[in-house]
């Protein structure tokens, strides 16, 4: 089965919640997130088989209609951008795991391509993704690994968000500290 990840975000709280609310009762999709990410937006986050995802897709950007600020669909993602969204990674050895990378971005959407495109580069395990809740409408990616992998893996991810100006910063930390890292998991 082909994983996917569908996005809607409104410039309506209301029209949000009603799509949320269609987008899962016409297909058989995982809702992620349904919540204002900012002052007036809503954020709907569905995943699943790309035809699913893509049916709910649907629905909800003619539910939310001119309120529709932005949707994106992502097909073959990696199985690990799942856990980091719901921020629920399991890390067992953490301490081969020494170097840790940030991307933020400007929005959600290319805050999940970026972390696709990080892992898939290989070698590193994303901690989280953070949603712009409570970051005024940014959101950000953490992953570790060994130093050159991050580092690849930061770079894969910046080649996402760049182009497109949703780069807000990126950073690679060689030797990320015990205390810092504790606060972050």
């Amino acid at each position: 089965m082909e994983r996917a990840i569908g996005l809607v975000e409104t410039i309506s709280i209301a029209a949000g919640i009603e799509a949320a609310d269609a987008m899962v009762k016409i297909a058989q999709v995982r809702l992620f997130l349904a919540r204002s990410i900012c002052p007036g937006k809503f954020i709907v986050l569905v995943g699943g088989d790309v035809e699913a995802v893509k049916s709910s897709l649907n629905v909800g950007r003619e539910i939310a209609d001119h309120y529709l600020a932005d949707s994106l669909l992502i097909s073959h993602v990696h199985v690990d951008v799942f856990s980091a969204i719901e921020a629920a990674v399991v890390i067992d050895d953490i301490g081969a795991l020494r170097a840790l990378g940030v991307i933020e971005t400007f929005s959600v959407a290319s805050c999940i391509l970026a972390a696709d495109a990080a892992v898939k580069a290989g070698g590193v395990k994303l901690v989280e993704i953070r949603p712009a809740m409570g970051l005024g409408g940014k959101s950000y990616v953490t992953m570790l690994g060994d130093v050159s992998t991050v580092e690849a893996a930061v770079e894969a991810g910046r080649q996402k968000a760049e182009p497109e100006g949703m780069l807000v910063k990126s950073v690679v930390i060689p030797s990320i500290s015990k205390d810092v890292l504790k606060a972050l998991l």
